[in-house]
């Protein structure tokens, strides 16, 4: 769906001159496009490797039911914000009806709630944080699972209970195989939150206000995220110049959740502290977002067209004859 969404998306501004200018030389469009890029490759390289868990997954190995409800709530919520940006450049376009993307945006608003909605799905999330952070487990390395074999286990799961003693593998180790500009300053944000459920870690009366556990489960989730980014760019042999502007948009997203945090009436000044220090600014480069730009982002003008026909011909020759 974001896929197609944005192959209309490029062509039409591609094709489109404004003000004597063809509307993909403007630095915020640009800027659009290789965001919605950078969020549309993570959610794809998420997903996959959240699939190589759950086809590997027994008894002993339940790891996927973290990655799972991050499935359905956060890459979903990250197809949204691949559609708000597609539509801040396309405007009004995007709502003519013999566009695919029309569409798109109608239906990319339903999957964060058919799935489960957000909220349920983080407070399932948030169980998993304690035990991710501070009490890792030793697995063998899971390798890409693409092979046609009957998932014997996904079928066969037995009760889901026990989540608080699920372990995961050691999130540094993996953190520690990418040395990119952005991916250092992400490592640091995750440092200052680790630091925060240590010192200073949500109250009682905090764990009753679900909006607060939203947005510290974010931060969380955004660091699982970034994990699973990370081993599958290597099996996708994903470059270094795309993998760091995900990380330039993931500083970001960190930052503005932490910002959200520390302006939460029941924020201690101790975590206002620590939130203060995840506010960080990525690592501007100019020369590897314009590569992004021209290899990943620019090569897609014309690179593919939806089939369809327009919508009022579609309309009427379903209607029934008379």
């Amino acid at each position: 769906m974001c896929t197609h969404a944005f192959y209309e998306a490029i062509d039409h501004a591609s094709n489109r001159q404004l003000f004597g200018s063809q509307v993909t030389d403007f630095p915020h469009i640009r800027q659009l496009f290789v965001d919605a890029y950078v969020r549309l490759v993570s959610m794809k390289l998420f997903a996959l490797r959240a699939s190589d868990y759950m086809r590997s997954a027994s008894s002993e190995d339940r790891r996927y039911l973290l990655y799972n409800p991050m499935v359905k709530m956060k890459v979903t919520t990250q197809g949204e914000a691949v559609i708000d940006h597609l539509w801040d450049v396309i405007a009004a376009k995007g709502f003519e009806k013999d566009m695919f993307f029309e569409m798109a945006a109608r239906d990319i608003r339903a999957l964060p709630k058919l799935e489960g909605t957000v909220h349920v799905n983080m407070a399932l999330i948030i169980k998993f944080m304690g035990n991710y952070f501070f009490k890792p487990g030793q697995f063998p390395v899971i390798e890409q699972r693409d092979e046609p074999v009957n998932d014997d286990f996904l079928f066969d799961q037995g009760p889901t209970k026990g989540l608080g003693k699920i372990r995961f593998h050691d999130y540094k180790e993996t953190y520690a195989g990418v040395d990119l500009p952005n991916a250092k300053i992400f490592k640091k944000q995750i440092r200052y939150l680790k630091i925060l459920l240590a010192v200073a870690r949500p109250s009682k009366e905090q764990a009753k206000d679900i909006d607060f556990l939203l947005n510290l489960g974010e931060l969380f989730t955004l660091v699982v995220y970034g994990q699973l980014i990370i081993e599958n760019a290597k099996i996708y042999a994903i470059d270094d110049d795309l993998l760091d502007q995900i990380f330039d948009v993931m500083v970001r997203d960190f930052s503005r959740y932490a910002l959200q945090l520390y302006g939460k009436s029941v924020t201690t000044k101790r975590q206002q502290l620590l939130l203060r220090r995840m506010i960080k600014r990525p690592v501007v480069d100019n020369a590897r977002f314009d590569k992004v730009w021209n290899e990943h982002v620019a090569t897609l003008h014309g690179a593919y067209e939806l089939n369809e026909e327009p919508a009022a011909e579609r309309d009427a020759a379903q209607r029934p004859s008379s």
